[in-house]
């Protein structure tokens, strides 16, 4: 896998981007404000990566055509392990709890018996 390496005019031209906060010849800081804005617009408007990137005045050929969709796989993973979403937690009533109890366990039986079951038929086989 090679990494691309930036010319010094390349370098010049990417700095010049608003949405750009540092660039060298390895690698390019972009503002958290782009980040932002760019993920709303890529997971709730549906908009693809490359389309964003070319709407906020970055040249693909540059940066990579390829690079959009690392960079929006990446910014979407660290979201998800940043931000820890909590579900509200259902408050059972007793019956309802007892409920599932029950059926959780009724479960469970019907599992022991059908394994019972299997293993009798496996010593049946062994005894002819």
């Amino acid at each position: 896998m090679s990494r691309r390496i930036l010319t010094q005019e390349q370098v010049a031209i990417i700095s010049k981007n608003k949405n750009v906060r540092r660039c060298s010849s390895k690698s390019i800081r972009y503002r958290k404000e782009f980040i932002a804005k760019s993920l709303d617009l890529y997971n709730k408007e549906g908009m693809a990566a490359t389309e964003i990137f070319q709407l906020a005045g970055f040249d693909l050929e540059v940066i990579g055509k390829r690079v959009p969709n690392k960079l929006m796989h990446h910014w979407n993973k660290s979201l998800r392990s940043h931000v820890k979403i909590q579900r509200p937690k259902l408050k059972l009533s007793e019956e309802a709890k007892q409920e599932n109890n029950i059926r959780r366990l009724k479960a469970r039986v019907a599992y022991l018996e059908a394994e019972n079951d299997f293993l009798a038929k496996l010593r049946a086989r062994k005894r002819r």
